[in-house]
C-alpha cells in the first residue's frame, strides 16, 4: 500500500512539473494587420463578413509543424483585417479565395515580434462605380456603373441588400432585390462598351420584400454584383459598394 502511495505521489509531482513547464511557453508575440486594396484605384475592397463560405479571409500556414494547418484571418466589412494573437515566425500567406483575382502564394513570409503590416494589392473581380442609393416615391432606388476586372467570366447578377445594421450583404439582409444581367455581357473585353452604362435596382416598399422594412426606421444598404465562370475551382463571391444609410 505504501508503494502505491509513493507511486501516486510521484505521478502527481511529475504532472505538476509538466504543467508548470507547459505554462512557461511563450504566448503570441506578434500582431498582424492590413487591408485588401484595389491596385488601380487604391480603394479598400468591400467584403462579405460572417461564417458562410462567402466570407473572405487571409489564409496562413505556419512553419515548424509536421502537420501544417491553414489558419483563417477574417476580413472586415471594409476590407481591412487585424489579428493580435500571432506567433512570430515564418508563414506561407495565401490569398486565392476572395472577390478579386487571386494572388500567388507568398512563401516563407516572416512575421516579427510586435506590429506587422501586410497589405494585399489586388484587382477586384467587379468594380461598382458611381454608386448611389436613395429613397424616392415609396421605393429605394440604387444606380451605379460596373467595371469588370477578371480576365475570365462575366457579371451574372446584381443585387441591392438592406439590413438593420451596418453589415448588409448576400449572407445578412432583411430584404433584397436582384436581377440577372448575364445577357448584358459585362465582361473584361466589353469594359469600354459598358463604361457609361447605368444600372438601376429598385426595392418597392409596397412589395413583399419592401414590407420587411418598417417606416420611420433607419436601414443600411449595399449594392452587390456577382460574377460567374471565373475558372475551374474558383468560387464566385459578391463584390460590394460601400454602405449607404437611409431613413424610411
Amino acid at each position: 500500500m505504501r508503494k502505491i502511495k509513493y507511486l501516486i505521489a510521484g505521478i502527481s509531482a511529475a504532472c505538476i512539473m509538466v504543467s508548470c513547464e507547459l505554462d512557461n511557453f511563450d504566448g503570441p508575440d506578434a500582431q498582424v494587420y492590413g487591408a485588401v486594396i484595389d491596385a488601380e484605384t487604391d480603394e479598400l475592397i468591400q467584403q462579405e463578413i460572417g461564417t458562410s463560405g462567402d466570407a473572405a479571409s487571409v489564409q496562413v500556414i505556419e512553419y515548424g509543424y509536421a502537420i501544417r494547418k491553414v489558419q483563417q484571418w477574417k476580413l472586415m466589412l471594409n476590407g481591412e483585417y487585424r489579428n493580435n494573437l500571432v506567433f512570430s515566425g515564418t508563414y506561407d500567406v495565401i490569398m486565392n479565395n476572395g472577390n478579386f483575382v487571386k494572388l500567388d502564394t507568398i512563401k516563407g513570409y516572416q512575421f516579427h515580434k510586435g506590429e506587422n503590416k501586410l497589405d494585399f494589392r489586388v484587382i477586384p473581380n467587379i468594380r461598382i462605380k458611381e454608386a448611389s442609393v436613395k429613397k424616392g416615391d415609396n421605393a429605394i432606388t440604387a444606380t451605379f456603373k460596373l467595371q469588370y476586372g477578371h480576365s475570365t467570366g462575366k457579371v451574372e447578377k446584381i443585387a441591392l441588400f438592406a439590413q438593420s445594421d451596418k453589415n448588409p450583404s448576400n449572407s445578412f439582409n432583411l430584404a433584397h432585390v436582384e436581377t440577372n444581367i448575364e445577357g448584358d455581357d459585362v465582361n473584361f473585353e466589353n469594359n469600354s462598351l459598358n463604361a457609361t452604362k447605368v444600372f438601376t435596382l429598385t426595392l418597392n416598399l409596397s412589395s413583399d420584400e419592401g414590407k420587411k422594412l418598417k417606416a420611420g426606421q433607419k436601414y443600411f444598404f449595399r449594392i452587390g454584383a456577382l460574377p460567374k465562370n471565373l475558372g475551374e475551382g474558383i468560387q464566385a463571391k459578391y463584390n460590394y459598394s460601400s454602405v449607404f444609410e437611409v431613413q424610411l
